[in-house]
């Protein structure tokens, strides 16, 4: 690994990657490197998707340059060129200054890597896209159906959960997990669902005051409140749903440092369900988070429980209350 590598996976990595750099930095060597590559990617382009300083239509049109430059070579847009303002932070600054380098690095990849980076991005880079089409008003717009809904799920994290498994099936062999490529794979992408629509929850009170509702359904004329109170339910009996998946998938992986892992965010994605299930609309409106000092308590925790191949897979299922 070159220099600019090592410094893009680590320093760089961990100062745009929030909790999941421990989930990455973790990883055995074999898995990492790919892994840590796709992530800067999709936070490369999320960082452009998000910004309020460009309009819609000027976002649509980077992104679909950063696509065409992962997917045929070539380029990334100059950056120092767009107009972000002063709402990025130090970390997807210094991200959109070493972009380039970020490239160079997918093109040093063995195909093997190189393909699902590609894959994985492409259906990124498409969810946000749609994201930014659909929600281009102020006025609130609603997701039309749970089909509509499933396919956006899919493209921004369930994508993440099959990008994962290829990249672990790449790296072992059949001495990734236990389950065959197929099976992990349809698990992977629930896994990754059940994590994106916990953000999607979490998130409602502050998307709806932009103008977004992910919930499908007709909500013209209702407050924020009755949407949360006629769907909230639903929607989080389908994200434990999901997140059974990730009991059934950290349970087949046969290393234990990739149990740690694959399966803290699923540990603190099980603890924040329950925390907005139990909170009051104040309460959602002021943003449910994981204390830090329980997120080290989980760290442990889950360190422990990966030792054993249901050790983690147990607890996540008594926080599903299963």
């Amino acid at each position: 690994m070159k220099d600019f590598q090592k410094e893009l996976g680590n320093e760089l990595l961990a100062s745009v990657s929030r909790s999941f750099f421990l989930s990455l930095r973790f990883l055995p060597e074999r898995m990492r490197e790919a892994t840590s590559l796709g992530y800067l990617l999709a936070r490369l382009s999320d960082t452009i998707a998000d910004t309020e300083a460009l309009p819609e239509i000027e976002r649509l049109g980077v992104l679909s340059e950063i696509g065409q430059a992962i997917q045929l070579g070539g380029q990334f847009p100059d950056f120092s060129s767009l107009s972000l303002g002063s709402g990025l932070t130090d970390g997807e600054n210094i991200l959109l200054q070493k972009s380039g380098q970020c490239l160079e690095w997918l093109n040093c990849q063995k195909e093997d890597f190189a393909k699902p980076i590609r894959k994985v991005m492409e259906s990124i880079i498409r969810g946000q896209s749609n994201d930014l089409r659909k929600f281009s008003s102020n006025n609130l717009q609603c997701l039309q159906s749970d089909e509509e809904l499933d396919q956006y799920l899919y493209d921004v994290a369930g994508s993440v959960g099959v990008f994962w498994t290829e990249i672990g099936f790449v790296s072992y062999g059949d001495k990734f997990s236990i389950q065959d490529n197929e099976t992990l794979i349809k698990l992977g992408a629930d896994y990754g669902k059940s994590l994106q629509l916990i953000n999607i929850l979490r998130d409602f009170p502050q998307d709806f005051i932009s103008g977004r509702c992910y919930f499908p359904g007709d909500f013209d004329n209702y407050t924020d409140q009755e949407i949360w109170e006629e769907v909230s339910d639903h929607w989080m009996e389908r994200c434990r749903s999901f997140m059974m998946a990730s009991s059934d998938y950290i349970e087949a992986l046969r290393s234990s440092r990739i149990r740690f892992s694959t399966g803290l965010p699923a540990i603190i994605g099980t603890e924040t369900l329950n925390l907005i299930q139990q909170a009051t609309w104040e309460k959602m409106k002021d943003r449910i988070k994981v204390d830090r000092k329980r997120v080290k308590v989980m760290l442990f925790q889950t360190a422990i429980s990966s030792l054993t191949n249901r050790g983690i897979s147990k607890r996540i299922l008594k926080s599903l209350k299963v």
